[in-house]
């Protein structure tokens, strides 16, 4: 990874902090898109006093704004000849239905739609990198709670229901990684997701969250959550590994049955909901019109 470049969405913290750590042992250039000003600094220093890497840099983004994404988007190009990898990572529950500033739900817009946006933006500048991999980071929760693409709960409360609004977004962000894949199946850029899987971090404990359900996170991650370190060893695999090298429109696990950790991340099933092609293009269609882009032909 000497000197290769990476976005990583939510690189601050968690996960996407843990990755990033070992993706600067690992000699990367990384840019950190991150929500507070704060949190972003305090990483820098965490990654440099910890790898003693001064090769990071952040900017910030509202991932609740389409006009910051964009505004983000926009630094990063300027900043950079070409990206190598995009790790969309960041992610977000609420335990309410709410609106953002742009009109749709606040879960689908942080987790599948503002990354949509920022993927089709930045695009053009992964083509231009002979490495150039694209990495969603879903969640196998996409198989369940009643889980389906209901397009008009992106703007209306139908029932809102924490856990099927999340699973939904995952199932978004696997159906996005097959689309992008087969757009992009005639070119040198990879799409893959991932799961990476139950974690001890605290997306269910921040501010967005009622206190009865970041209680009730908080207790089930800690009975059979994985460590931060552990849920992002599938992400540095699909990010450095030789062995996924041509490789997309793949759904990759490091866990088994009862979240239990196998020695290298594979290859495995995604819900079979994904491959409905009608719902598919309904998806890509309500996205691209929600955040006003079209995609570059591959």
């Amino acid at each position: 990874m000497n000197g290769k470049i990476v976005v990583i969405t939510g690189g601050n913290d968690g996960i996407g902090f843990a990755t990033a750590k070992e993706l600067a042992l690992q000699g990367a250039n990384l840019i950190l898109v991150c929500r507070n000003e704060q949190k972003a600094q305090l990483a820098m220093q965490r990654l440099h006093t910890e790898t003693g890497t001064n090769n990071a840099t952040y900017v910030l983004a509202d991932l609740l704004s389409f006009a910051s994404v964009r505004q983000a988007a926009a630094q990063i190009i300027a900043c950079t000849a070409a990206i190598d990898v995009l790790i969309n990572n960041a992610g977000a529950t609420f335990s309410r239905f709410e609106l953002g500033e742009d009109g749709y739900e606040k879960t689908i817009t942080t987790n599948h739609l503002s990354h949509f946006l920022l993927t089709g933006l930045l695009l053009p500048h992964i083509q231009r990198s002979t490495y150039a991999r694209v990495i969603n980071v879903a969640s196998h929760s996409h198989f369940g709670f009643g889980v389906s693409m209901d397009i008009e709960s992106f703007t209306r409360n139908k029932g809102y229901f924490i856990m099927r609004a999340y699973a939904q977004s995952k199932l978004a962000n696997v159906m996005f990684t097959l689309d992008l894949a087969q757009k992009l199946q005639n070119t040198h850029v990879t799409v893959n997701a991932l799961h990476p899987g139950t974690i001890k971090t605290d997306i269910g404990t921040k501010s967005a969250m009622s206190s009865f359900h970041a209680w009730a996170w908080s207790v089930w991650s800690g009975v059979v959550g994985l460590s931060i370190e552990q849920g992002a060893k599938t992400g540095i695999y699909l990010t450095s590994s030789p062995d996924v090298a041509g490789i997309s429109g793949r759904y990759y696990s490091c866990t088994g049955k009862l979240n239990r950790i196998w020695d290298k991340p594979k290859a495995v099933a995604y819900s079979k909901l994904a491959d409905d092609a009608d719902m598919r293009a309904k998806l890509w269609q309500t996205s691209e019109k929600a955040c006003g882009i079209v995609f570059p032909n591959g």
